[in-house]
């Protein structure tokens, strides 16, 4: 059995929370999924960075 917690939202933060889940999709799934989300924009970032800071270390396709 999953343990569940009560979380307070102001009303509109649940109304955007409504507006951005699929029908039949709970609180919970949505906010997995926005956490998810979030977590992949992370990765994407970072490894921008590192591309960005490490260019030279890289070889372009062109010279291959």
């Amino acid at each position: 059995m999953r343990e569940t917690t009560t979380i307070q939202v102001k009303k509109s933060t649940r109304d955007n929370l409504r507006s951005i889940g699929h029908m039949g999709e709970d609180y919970n799934t949505v906010i997995e999924r926005l956490i998810m989300e979030h977590n992949r924009n992370k990765v994407v970032e970072y490894s921008h960075k590192v591309v960005d800071e490490r260019q030279d270390e890289f070889v372009s396709i062109d010279e291959l």
